[in-house]
């Protein structure tokens, strides 16, 4: 078992095969629906945001509680535990890890990811990674945040209006809500969130985001992968694209209250020497 712990959130959309096999903690975002409230992960719960949202339904999600940290921490079987939550800058999970991490007897350290969703989820895994390995918290805590420092995401979304009306980027990031057209174009990275152009389609999109991966060290980057919100079509063009990635994965359905269905990226975390094995 390994001496060190890593917990994180259910926005990372890591598949679960990878989640147990690096034996990552996931505290789950909360989904509220119309009569009922249920958590991240849940069975059909994609289905039934969308079935809301089309019937013009209020839908929104919530942050793990302070004490759905610290239970998880407390839960982990590790004396040492590294948290890995969103930039602060999109989510206010890392105050509320932080102060589970305070109240917990356990050695906790908390860590901002500069990332989100895909993004988030190849910081975690490097620091599972090194957990899985034997290293203890401060190596694991120094490799979660060289990749934080490195790690890269480009997508598309279909529209911009759900992220907008979410209010979790900030609106000059966003552009001119008249300017939205079929696709636009953005990159995640160091907590900011750059726009990168309106593209005429999805054929412009998945071209954008392969030109941008490989000029950023996607190919033979130490882990790479392609997400997508219920577009899984578009997500294996980009895997052609691309070449070989490490997973595919789904949007969670908290994620996809934020940015409507129809988004497909790619995250990449380039090798340097001082790493590479």
């Amino acid at each position: 078992m390994p001496r060190v712990a890593v917990v994180t959130d259910s926005s990372t959309c890591l598949p679960q095969a990878l989640l147990d096999k690096l034996s990552i903690g996931v505290v789950p975002v909360s989904v509220h629906l119309p009569g009922a409230d249920t958590v991240d992960g849940s069975d059909q719960l994609s289905r039934r945001i969308s079935e809301a949202v089309e019937r013009d339904q209020y839908v929104r999600s919530s942050q793990p509680f302070i004490t759905d940290y610290l239970a998880a921490i407390e839960d982990s079987g590790c004396e040492e535990v590294a948290v890995v939550t969103p930039a602060m800058e999109f989510a206010g999970m890392f105050r509320n890890a932080s102060l589970a991490a305070e109240l917990t007897p356990r050695r906790a350290v908390v860590l901002d990811s500069r990332t989100a969703a895909a993004g988030q989820a190849l910081v975690v895994v490097a620091g599972a990674q090194a957990a899985a390995s034997g290293a203890g918290l401060e190596a694991v805590v120094e490799r979660i945040e060289w990749a934080s420092r490195r790690v890269d995401l480009v997508a598309s979304l279909q529209t911009l209006e759900p992220i907008r009306r979410s209010h979790r980027v900030p609106a000059p990031a966003l552009g001119d809500p008249a300017l939205d057209r079929s696709r636009t174009l953005f990159r995640m990275r160091n907590g900011t969130v750059e726009a990168l152009g309106d593209l005429a389609g999805d054929g412009e999109a998945l071209a954008r985001i392969a030109e941008e991966f490989r000029a950023g060290g996607g190919p033979g980057a130490e882990h790479s992968t392609v997400f997508h919100a219920d577009c899984p079509e578009a997500a294996e063009r980009l895997c052609s694209l691309l070449g070989e990635v490490d997973f595919v994965s789904g949007f969670s359905a908290a994620m996809q209250l934020h940015t409507g269905p129809g988004v497909v990226g790619a995250a990449w975390l380039p090798r340097t020497a001082a790493f590479e094995r």
